[in-house]
């Protein structure tokens, strides 16, 4: 599992419209701008591709901030 800042990269390549270096651990991604269902569905197939972590809709809005989600991932990775 790599850093918070190449899980922020991957998350910025995923989703369209994301600005690099717009981000950091404490984004709330579900506010930004650019949020909507198909980021939603890119971030859980970004989530799957990059890291082998499957990750429900459900569960992915419970994870408030970019360091939440990525916490999550890497104790998913990691189990």
């Amino acid at each position: 599992m790599g850093s918070l800042d190449t899980f922020l990269e991957h998350f910025e390549e995923a989703i369209e419209d994301v600005t690099p270096g717009s981000i950091n651990g404490a984004t709330h991604y579900m506010e930004l701008e650019v949020w909507d269902s198909l980021a939603l569905l890119t971030t859980i197939a970004m989530l799957d591709a990059e890291y082998g972590v499957h990750l429900s809709a459900t569960k992915l809005k419970a994870l408030p901030s970019l360091k939440c989600l990525y916490e999550h991932v890497v104790a998913e990775v990691n189990k």
